[in-house]
């Protein structure tokens, strides 16, 4: 029998009680936190999470909304107003319940970030961590299942091994999921540089053009808005196809200036119908100088990335001469139309072809406007409709009988293959739905 020195029990007795606390309140949060971050990750449904996303951002835009001053102590906008903008903010809508220029220019900034958290692009790249980090927690490299060959098919590389039909450098050990991993890791680390880039270039041209041209700047000072401000709002509101203008106006006040709006038509197809087709040239030229197994996989296994805007080679080109096609008839209805029309008076005959170009690419989707549209024909605000209704990756393909063709359209083939018999040379209309 083991005898214990008294001293022994009373460090015992003094001690025990320290040992056995209970949890801390933050190893039990941290417990709760990574409970609901594995349920968010494998079991909800993607559409949850995006509503209590768009939620919960737009909540809290709007307590922020609520608490910053607006710009005239006078106006007192209802909660509900300010409840509206920060949602439509956030879902990037761009309809106004208060005036922009009420807002003051911290509120303005609130207003910024909302629509840079709820725009495609940034929704997109959320949505690719979020794969990536799915295929993290599934596939480990430690998993024996990966990392291990069965015997039939180690007997059939050793085979082959020895009769010298297969090198030693071809058995990859990362050439299978591990490749994919990458693959889809560089390709967040692209759309977040295409993100980056778009917005820094557009951000740092608006601003030059407003320090360059004096009717541009005149009519900010007048209004009392902030350089900086404007670029880096109308930037972001132009790129996420937002459409708000921290002006009253709208860009109604900006129709003469011609380069200003030509800045925010690139910003707009950037951001939402050309995005795909742009990352598909971006990754292109990637793969061609850089000559990494990443790019290839990307370009050749499209499908297993899990990334909507990720298109094949002739899909993206076709939703390119789409949209291009799209604009050009609006163009050109547009001039028909309303070419004395005046929203357009006073203008010379160049301006008119670029505030008439600004406004066919903003019909899809960013709804800023250089013109009245209560002005507007009955003709054009029914053309308007039509586009608006359709998505931002729509396309229209003149599929000819061509096997190859069939074969690279992925995910549309099954359609394609059903009505080639029918129809060998037809006019097809496609969709591509947004997912996480």
């Amino acid at each position: 029998m083991e005898v214990v020195p008294a001293h022994s029990k009373s460090l015992i007795y003094f001690r025990s009680p320290l040992h056995m606390q209970p949890p801390s309140f933050i190893s039990s949060f941290r417990d709760f936190a990574a409970s609901v971050y594995q349920f968010l990750l494998f079991h909800a449904n993607p559409l949850w999470i995006q509503l209590c996303y768009f939620f919960l951002v737009s909540s809290i835009g709007f307590l922020l909304l609520k608490i910053l001053p607006m710009r005239d102590a006078a106006s007192k906008p209802e909660d509900l107003d300010l409840f509206f903008m920060a949602v439509s903010a956030n879902t990037v809508s761009s309809m106004v319940a208060v005036e922009m220029e009420s807002f003051s220019n911290s509120q303005l900034v609130i207003l910024t970030l909302l629509m840079l958290v709820g725009g495609e692009v940034f929704t997109s790249i959320v949505g690719l961590q979020f794969t990536r980090i799915k295929l993290e927690k599934k596939e480990t490299p430690y998993d024996k299942a990966s990392i291990e060959l069965s015997s039939k098919e180690l007997g059939k590389v050793a085979d082959q091994l020895e009769l010298g039909t297969m090198e030693s450098g071809a058995i990859s050990p990362g050439s299978g999921s591990d490749l994919r991993y990458n693959s889809i890791k560089h390709l967040g680390f692209i759309v977040l540089g295409y993100f980056l880039v778009f917005h820094v270039i557009g951000y740092v041209l608006i601003l030059v053009y407003l320090s360059l041209i004096p009717s541009a700047r005149a009519v900010l000072e007048g209004k009392g808005i902030h350089f900086h401000t404007f670029s880096i709002f109308t930037m972001v509101s132009s790129f996420t196809n937002c459409g708000f203008i921290p002006t009253n106006e709208n860009m109604m006040v900006f129709k003469n200036c011609s380069g200003l709006l030509l800045l925010i038509v690139a910003q707009i197809l950037a951001g939402n119908t050309m995005f795909p087709s742009f990352l598909r040239l971006v990754i292109w030229i990637l793969k061609k100088h850089t000559k990494r197994q990443e790019f290839d996989y990307m370009v050749r296994n499209h499908a297993e990335m899990g990334f909507d805007h990720l298109l094949p080679g002739p899909h993206a080109a076709l939703l390119a001469l789409t949209v291009l096609g799209f604009v050009l008839v609006q163009l050109f209805l547009f001039c028909c139309l309303e070419w004395r029309s005046v929203g357009l008076d006073g203008l010379n005959p160049y301006r008119k072809i670029v505030g008439s170009l600004f406004q066919s690419v903003n019909s899809r989707h960013a709804g800023e406007s250089i013109v009245d549209l209560s002005a507007v024909s009955p003709a054009i605000l029914v053309l308007y409709v039509v586009m608006m209704y359709l998505l931002f990756a729509s396309i229209f393909i003149f599929y000819l009988p061509l096997p190859h063709m069939a074969n690279s359209m992925h995910g549309i083939q099954s359609r394609l293959e059903n009505t080639y018999d029918k129809v060998p040379s037809s006019l097809y209309f496609f969709y591509s739905f947004r997912r996480w």
